[in-house]
């Protein structure tokens, strides 16, 4: 049996080549928007960075539950959650904290 071919194993762990996992572009800054690219091609480096950005900052972006749910529609109406706002001040989503939904449409009559 020859070994000419086989991968060491310091180059292969568990199916993963670990040449594949080094940062892209060594000195380079990656803005978060750029790993989560990354991440979403695969890149097993990006993908460890993005886990790590996120419990980082995980706290940083959570809401504090301030608002009450608007939506007369939903079954929560009136619930502690975290209304997110677009242009204008038009309700995008809300969030109640484990889930979330788009604010109902109030048809014209």
């Amino acid at each position: 049996m020859t070994t000419k071919n086989t991968p060491s194993t310091g180059s292969l762990q568990r199916g993963v080549d670990t040449a594949a996992a080094r940062h892209p572009q060594r000195g380079r800054r990656y803005s978060i928007e750029e790993l989560e690219a990354l991440a979403d091609e695969g890149n097993p480096w990006a993908m460890g960075k993005v886990d790590e950005w996120e419990q980082r900052f995980a706290n940083d972006y959570a809401g504090d539950l301030s608002d009450t749910c608007p939506d007369e529609d939903c079954e929560y109406f009136g619930e502690s959650v975290n209304v997110l706002y677009g242009e204008h001040g038009r309700v995008l989503e809300v969030d109640h904290g484990n889930w979330s939904h788009y604010p109902s449409i109030a048809k014209a009559s």
